[in-house]
């Protein structure tokens, strides 16, 4: 029983991102909007050794943003100008682990 509790242990996972806000909630294409949460530089908060992505959309066609500008509580994203005009959702995924979605509309 002890080797069990010790295996459990060992396969804690890491809490992944977490997305609190985004300014502006609506923009169009082109436009610079920043979202604000936690962990966003992996649980290591180290930005430079981290793999990101900021998908619009969680249905078909998923569109990946251009992240400029990244801190362990902000990003800064432009919406790229193939994402769907329309209330979507933005998801980041930092070293694979995805955080939640948060509500967003792409103006035309």
């Amino acid at each position: 029983m002890k080797a069990l509790a010790l295996v459990l242990a060992a396969c804690t996972t890491e809490p992944g991102p977490q997305l609190d806000a985004v300014v502006p909630a609506s923009a169009a294409h082109d436009a610079t909007v920043t979202l604000s949460g936690e962990r966003l530089c992996g649980t290591s908060n180290d930005c430079m050794a981290v793999t990101s992505t900021l998908q619009v959309g969680l249905d078909l066609p998923v569109i990946d943003a251009v992240i400029t500008d990244f801190t362990t509580t902000s990003a800064t994203i432009v919406i790229p100008a193939l994402a769907p005009v329309g209330k979507t959702e933005l998801v980041i995924t930092v070293n694979n682990r995805s955080s939640n979605a948060l509500a967003f509309e792409v103006l035309p």
